[in-house]
């Protein structure tokens, strides 16, 4: 679930350095330059970074798709230092904020693609998802999780909230992975993948430079959105998440300048990382507490602070803590159930039996 802390380590490292406005262009360092395309959501901003390419500029993520969008990214190509064109664009994963506009960029500025496989495939899923009109499985989804047959219309209306933000995918797509670099002017970047957030988020970091581009996995004020729309225990986003900051802290040096997807750059991937992992314990320890007679994932929200949250982040929070279940499910410390009289699934902690 999105959520900003009271206030974070990478708060106090956070560069004084002042946001751009929607299209401005801000220079970071040399060959480094930071904007920012408009999300119509309470997260207003993506943060887009262009690094300067042989023959142009090199873009991270696209922002969703909208005219607003379009239009600014025409003014961020004639803003740009000499050459004024664009060379590539790598979108982090598949989320509608930073893949949304790839495929226009692709084809208006004629530029390569990149992406993991995993990322790009998963959103070539998702768009056949959108197209399809039978979102039958939803029922399912929230019924299993104890919503109410009143309040799932309503719910699958917020859910597919976000699909106006996808514009066409690219046609082709360079496959980067995990291990690889790729070359960016003089600059070699290393790439580091990692799941939970979405299934192979892509980041960056250049040692010559000293800079770390987190796009989603690291923020310093929010906690990124790990859930799951899916009934299986197979599916198990926190185990991957958890697993993919540890990994992550082994790869980033402290003492980077991370540019995030949102928010401020800042310094400290590593604490704030360490901030992360601690917020999804506590969750964690909270659900177990609280589950001294079974529950349904509806029923918990109240108790880990979300049960008054409403429209968009009412699914968000749904899917965060089932998620949450899922993993103390797998771990052993959580038993389930099927409740006959209205299909919900419902938990209960193994300490009730001992």
């Amino acid at each position: 679930m999105v959520h900003t802390t009271n206030r974070s380590v990478a708060q106090g490292n956070i560069i004084n350095i002042a946001p751009p406005k929607f299209g401005e262009l801000v220079s970071i360092s040399a060959g480094l330059l930071w904007t920012r395309l408009t999300i119509p959501s309470k997260l207003d901003h993506i943060n887009i970074y262009l690094i300067k390419d042989k023959g142009g500029w090199f873009a991270i993520d696209s922002g969703p798709s909208s005219d607003a969008n379009r239009e600014i990214w025409e003014e961020i190509v004639q803003k740009l230092p000499e050459p004024k064109k664009l060379t590539g664009l790598l979108v982090t994963h598949c989320h509608p904020d930073h893949i949304g506009l790839s495929g226009w960029i692709q084809q208006h500025f004629q530029v390569p693609v990149y992406a993991s496989e995993n990322e790009i495939s998963k959103a070539r899923r998702d768009e056949f998802s959108r197209l399809s009109s039978d979102h039958e499985k939803d029922d399912f989804f929230y019924r299993t999780l104890g919503v109410s047959n009143t309040e799932i219309p309503e719910l699958k209306k917020y859910a597919r909230v976000m699909d106006n933000l996808y514009g066409p995918l690219p046609e082709k797509v360079k496959i980067i992975e995990k291990g690889e670099s790729i070359i960016i002017g003089e600059n070699d970047w290393d790439i580091w993948s990692g799941s939970g957030h979405s299934v192979e988020h892509i980041c960056l970091k250049n040692d010559k430079l000293g800079i770390f581009i987190s796009g989603d996995q690291v923020l310093p004020g929010i906690t990124p959105h790990v859930g799951t729309d899916i009934i299986s225990l197979n599916d198990n986003p926190i185990k991957n998440w958890l697993e993919s900051l540890t990994d992550l802290k082994s790869w980033v040096n402290p003492d980077y300048l991370v540019l995030p997807a949102h928010e401020r750059i800042f310094f400290n991937a590593i604490a704030r990382v360490d901030e992360i992992l601690e917020h999804h314990h506590n969750l964690l320890r909270t659900l177990i507490r609280k589950l001294d007679q079974w529950l349904t994932t509806d029923e918990l929200l109240s108790f880990v602070g979300w049960g008054a949250v409403k429209g968009f982040g009412r699914c968000l929070a749904l899917e965060e803590t089932f998620a949450h279940l899922i993993f103390l499910v797998n771990s052993g410390e959580v038993k389930i159930q099927k409740n006959e009289s209205s299909d919900a699934i419902e938990f209960r902690s193994i300490l009730v039996e001992k």
